[in-house]
C-alpha cells in the first residue's frame, strides 16, 4: 500500500482521473469538433484544457473560504463531497448516467460555436464532481498545507495534461477502446473512486470530531 506524500498524490492522481474522465472527454470532443482541420482540432483541445485546468485549480483554493464565509466545516464538505462521489463512482460501476453532459447534448446546445471553453472545458472535463472533489482534495490535513497544495497543483496539472493528450488522439482512441472497452475501464475505475469517497467521508466524521472535541 501507498503511504505518505507518495500515497497521496496517487490517491488524488486516481480522484481526478476519474472525475475528468479522459477516455469520456475525448468522445466528447471528437463529436463537438467533427470535420474541423487539424489546427483547429489542436487549438481548441488545447484551450479547453489550459481552462479546465485554471478552474479546477482555484476552484480547490478559494472553495474553502467559500465554504467559511457561508459557515460551512471543510469537515462537512468533505462528507458532502464524498457522498456525491460515491454516488458517481456508483454510476460508473452501474453504467447510469451523470451530471456530465454527454457530447450529443453538448453538440445539441452549441454545434456552430468554439466549444473549448463550453462545454467541452466546463462541464464535461470539469464537472461539478470534479469541482467538488478538488476542494476536499486540495488540503487533506491541517498540517503541511503549502506541501499539499503543491502535490495538488503537480498532480491536477498532470492530469489534465492527461486529458488534453486523449483528446488530441480522440479518434484513435475511439476506434481501440470502442464501447466495450470505454464502460470496462469505466466500471472499474468507478470500483476505486467509490473507496476514495468513502474514505473521504471518514475523514470528513475525524475533522468535525475533533472540532467538537476542541
Amino acid at each position: 500500500m501507498l503511504t505518505g506524500p507518495l500515497g497521496q498524490a496517487f490517491s488524488v492522481f486516481v480522484v481526478l482521473i476519474a472525475m475528468l474522465n479522459p477516455i469520456e472527454a475525448a468522445a466528447a470532443f471528437a463529436t463537438l469538433t467533427e470535420g474541423r482541420s487539424t489546427e483547429d482540432q489542436e487549438r481548441i483541445a488545447l484551450r479547453a484544457s489550459i481552462v479546465a485546468g485554471i478552474t479546477l485549480i482555484v476552484f480547490a483554493f478559494i472553495g474553502e473560504a467559500l465554504l467559511k464565509a457561508l459557515g460551512v466545516e471543510i469537515g462537512a464538505f468533505k462528507i458532502a463531497g464524498g457522498l456525491l462521489l460515491l454516488k458517481v463512482g456508483f454510476n460508473m460501476v452501474f453504467a447510469e448516467k451523470t451530471d456530465r453532459q454527454t457530447a450529443g447534448e453538448a453538440k445539441a446546445v452549441a454545434p456552430q460555436s468554439d466549444p473549448s471553453v463550453f462545454p467541452l472545458a466546463i462541464p464535461i472535463i470539469t464537472g461539478p464532481g470534479a469541482l467538488t472533489a478538488s476542494v476536499a482534495l486540495v488540503f487533506p490535513s491541517p498540517a503541511n498545507r503549502f506541501f499539499n497544495a503543491g502535490i495538488f497543483i503537480a498532480v491536477a496539472a498532470i492530469a489534465i495534461f492527461i486529458t488534453y493528450l486523449f483528446m488530441r488522439a480522440s479518434e484513435r482512441l475511439t476506434l481501440w477502446f470502442g464501447e466495450t472497452g470505454i464502460d470496462a475501464v469505466s466500471r472499474v475505475v468507478g470500483i476505486i473512486v467509490a473507496s476514495i469517497a468513502v474514505q473521504l467521508v471518514v475523514n470528513g466524521i475525524v475533522n468535525l470530531t475533533n472540532l467538537a472535541i476542541r
